[in-house]
């Protein structure tokens, strides 16, 4: 019998799920041990012991998030007060300071480079940093996060154009959504990426979205996060990745991207065990959203023509290698097993139900 299609280790298929990538699972023995007896049948119902260490995992997953959260919050206002303080100490040398002097300051700070680099210092140190220590309190080596690539040039080309064809199509239905939301009064928050026409801040903004976003927040949401919420299940893990990384935005439209595309990058990334087709992917989408950005700060006329052609050439292109995929490929299925440990359990874990209230509820305060 050969190698591709012999039985994988109990302990890596501990639900007898034939659609799971059983290279990315973990060990399940440390979750249940006697899962190495050859007689031993799991129950449908999971045990307390069993519930317990599951909850665990699930637990650390959104304990991560949630210092990632307080992390990020913390070194933002550090960055902040210490430009502030800085800028004030060098322009009072200059002169007296205008009475509206902290007004004036905040508008600088947010309209220069200096905001985009802030946020790129942050999520150069927080997004590794965090996944680095999730890593390690989950127990997952971060080297098996990329392994070696078996994947075909033709296939990567095929998720990158299903990346961009979900991007247009939750562009779209983030327009029918905020037209949803404006007609009942209410007026989402939308991030605003703006560069203007200041050489160092469009070299910040295109470093930090196109580089910096794509490689860390990989690392952290499919990487130490999904790794951790798929215990149990690679299904449940690749869809509550997805809500998370969507929720964490903060707002609707990114939510809506994030979510669907999260849904892609989870599955490339269990299929292939590797976080190298979701990073490029996450790329390319982070490129051509900047690339249609900039045209429009500089040439508004060029801007309407590229987006125009190019979406119709995605959503066309796009469609049709949407369903042909969907038509070779699935999604991982869950047994009843795999079910009743998933979202039933999740739904008890404090730290994920915490870190989704506290992004759920900035998300509404930017929208007051």
């Amino acid at each position: 019998m050969s190698d591709s299609i012999q039985k994988p280790p109990r302990t890596l298929d501990p639900f007898d799920n034939p659609t799971e990538c059983h290279d990315y699972n973990t060990d399940y023995s440390d979750i249940v041990p006697q899962i190495v007896l050859p007689e031993y049948t799991p129950p449908v119902i999971p045990t307390a012991e069993e519930t317990k260490k599951i909850r665990k995992s699930y637990n650390i997953a959104g304990g991560g998030l949630l210092l990632h959260l307080v992390a990020t919050q913390m070194l933002a206002t550090l960055a902040y007060l210490i430009v502030s303080l800085l800028l004030g100490f060098f322009d009072g040398r200059r002169g007296e300071l205008p009475g509206n002097y902290a007004q004036l300051q905040e508008q600088y700070i947010n309209d220069s480079s200096i905001m985009m680099a802030i946020q790129l210092i942050i999520l150069t140190i927080a997004n590794p940093l965090i996944a680095l220590i999730g890593c390690k309190m989950a127990h997952i080596k971060p080297q098996t996060l990329f392994r070696p690539l078996k994947i075909s040039v033709g296939s990567m080309l095929r998720y990158i154009g299903v990346g961009l064809f979900l991007q247009t199509v939750a562009a779209m239905l983030a327009m029918l959504a905020e037209q949803l939301c404006t007609g009942i009064g209410i007026e989402p928050y939308e991030a605003d990426f703006s560069t203007g026409t200041d050489p160092l801040k469009i070299a910040a903004t295109v470093f930090c979205t196109c580089i910096i976003a794509p490689l860390t927040e990989e690392l952290l949401y499919r990487g130490f996060f999904m790794k951790a919420m798929s215990r149990v299940s690679q299904r449940f893990a690749i869809f509550t990745s997805a809500l998370f990384f969507g929720i964490v935005h903060e707002n609707l439209s990114q939510f809506i991207l994030a979510f669907l595309l999260g849904i892609l990058l989870g599955y490339v990334t269990t299929k292939y065990n590797s976080l190298i087709p979701a990073m490029v992917i996450h790329f390319t989408v982070n490129a051509y959203s900047m690339t249609i950005s900039l045209l429009y700060e500089f040439n508004e006329t060029a801007g309407n023509v590229f987006s125009t052609i190019t979406m119709l050439m995605i959503l066309l292109g796009g469609a049709a290698l949407f369903i042909f995929t969907c038509v070779i490929e699935r999604l991982p299925d869950n047994t009843p097993h795999q079910s009743i440990r998933s979202g039933r359990i999740a739904v008890t874990s404090w730290s994920l139900i915490l870190t989704a209230v506290l992004h759920i509820t900035f998300a509404v305060i930017y929208c007051l």
